[in-house]
């Protein structure tokens, strides 16, 4: 969960970026790498590459500046949905305010799609301290592909959006969407935690 230093003004919120195998989650993470300032970004860094597993996690932390008068970090973990990064994915669930989940437009993905979600919500509900749920944003990405394979975003939000979350169509390979669905996402964290912050002040 969000971490706060009343006396500095610092707010730092942890952001999963999940959903099925091969949806573009890294390529998500890697979009946002390539658009945001080398000033305003760390180092996008794989951890826990093991020899053939691949790695449980890319991370990515951002300096946003100030935000309705706190200065913002936030740190963007795209976690595979992989049997080996599971212990990875609790822990980075556990802290999360915010979630990017991916989707993979392609029709034939479509059960992927809502098993990865189901799973998600599974994990959220068995957080230790489930507490307030992380802000939801979704991403159905590779919208670039033939329109023949794809199925139309109201589809999507209506098999795997029905409480009307924002979404976006992205291309993250283009970078199309993306920096919109980050900033939708951040902006609904950062509502819900000012607030937060200033009663502990």
């Amino acid at each position: 969960m969000a971490h706060w230093h009343t006396e500095a003004k610092e707010i730092t919120a942890t952001f999963a970026i999940v959903g099925p195998a091969r949806s573009g989650k890294s390529s998500v993470l890697r979009c946002v790498f390539d658009r945001i300032a080398p000033a305003r970004r760390g180092v996008l860094a794989p951890s826990g590459t093991g020899p053939a597993a691949g790695p449980l996690l890319d991370w990515l932390p951002l300096d946003l500046g100030q935000l309705g008068g706190w200065h913002v970090q936030v740190h963007l973990y795209a976690i595979p949905l992989v049997a080996h990064a599971d212990a990875t994915r609790r822990v980075v669930l556990t802290d999360a305010d915010g979630v990017l989940f991916v989707t993979d437009s392609q029709a034939s993905r479509l059960e992927d799609n809502v098993v990865a979600l189901r799973d998600l919500r599974d994990q959220l509900a068995a957080r230790p301290a489930p507490g307030l749920a992380p802000m939801m944003v979704y991403l159905h990405n590779k919208r670039d592909l033939p329109a023949e394979l794809l199925l139309s975003a109201a589809a999507l939000d209506e098999a795997i959006n029905p409480e009307g979350a924002p979404s976006f169509e992205c291309d993250a390979l283009r970078g199309v969407g993306v920096l919109e669905a980050l900033h939708a996402s951040v902006t609904l964290v950062m509502r819900r935690l000012v607030p937060r912050a200033g009663a502990a002040s």
